[in-house]
């Protein structure tokens, strides 16, 4: 089960992640959210969206979006964006053109294929190409952020060498840097990083980060 009932702490990275991504795209406003074991939306975060137009749309319109996780979870994108068609359907016509809404982007974090949490991206005018380019390159960065609030389920056993080496990695370090830091050789380091990969069910760092959560490691590390 990867839902977290526990309240998102204020200090939790997703809000400035947010926050930064809306400010990346000008007129932008969005909401970040998890997304439960029956695939609906919960405990979402605003910016930019007044809290009666989002309680408008949790009671009235959610099972309508056509962005909806549920729309996409048996695929495997990860990015989708609003169609010509969805200007004759009554999402569009009741709820996003009466709240100034012309377009929509959804950026989906997933956790072994399922869709576990979202980014929702609404402006009063459409997003053009360049703009969809640079929100599709946030990706990585939600995941991050998606990981530090939603833990990973099980514990992957990290030895502390291994544990020091996903801290670097965290902090930026290439392989030259851990080898030198660590005083290994390049070769004893691609050794451990294929291990970690291996016990976290990774395939490069941007998944290791995703994987292994900030609160997971500081447990771990403590």
């Amino acid at each position: 089960m990867n839902t977290c009932t526990a309240p998102i702490p204020p200090g939790a990275f997703i809000f400035s992640c947010l926050e930064n991504i809306t400010r990346l795209i000008p007129g932008a406003i969005g909401a970040w959210y998890l997304v439960d074991d029956e695939l609906t939306p919960r405990q979402h975060i605003l910016s930019g969206i007044d809290k009666m137009t989002h309680q408008l749309y949790l009671h009235h319109f959610l099972a309508l979006d056509p962005l909806h996780p549920r729309h996409f979870n048996h695929q495997l994108a990860s990015f989708a964006c609003l169609d010509n068609a969805v200007q004759e359907t009554a999402y569009y016509r009741q709820f996003m053109r009466p709240n100034h809404m012309a377009d929509m982007i959804e950026i989906f974090v997933r956790r072994h294929k399922r869709i576990v949490a979202a980014l929702s991206l609404m402006r009063d005018r459409p997003f053009n190409a360049r703009e969809k380019m640079r929100l599709r390159a946030v990706l990585p960065l939600v995941e991050v952020a998606t990981g530090e609030v939603l833990p990973c389920e099980t514990p992957h056993h990290l030895t502390p060498k291994e544990q020091e080496i996903v801290e670097m990695i965290r902090e930026g370090a290439c392989n030259k840097r851990i080898a030198s830091q660590l005083d290994i050789s390049l070769s004893t380091v691609k050794t451990h990083l294929r291990n970690i990969f291996s016990k976290t069910h990774a395939s490069n760092r941007t998944e290791l980060l995703r994987n292994v959560s900030t609160a997971w490691y500081e447990r771990q590390a403590g």
